[in-house]
């Protein structure tokens, strides 16, 4: 009974192609998007770095408001240009 609930039977060539073509490129994706991940959470932890350093020069009285959010533009376009390349 469970025999035949659990056994697909794929009898014609086309099928097979078409559904074999399918796991590829499902298989292709997954491959795909596992690497940007991994790209996304470095640059996150990159901005939180460059973020924090900032911050605790701001805190210290060191730097400026102003110059505080001069540096975080001027930082996030390097790592603008770092991903493009």
């Amino acid at each position: 009974m469970f025999k035949n609930l659990l056994f697909i039977n794929i009898k014609h060539p086309h099928m097979k192609r078409a559904l074999t073509t399918m796991l590829l490129l499902f298989g292709m994706i997954a491959v795909a998007n596992t690497g940007d991940n991994e790209a996304k959470e470095l640059l996150q932890a990159k901005k939180k770095a460059i973020y924090y350093e900032i911050r605790v020069e701001l805190m210290e009285g060191k730097i400026t408001l102003e110059d505080a959010q001069r540096r975080w533009r001027k930082e996030l376009k390097k790592l603008d240009k770092e991903g493009a390349q």
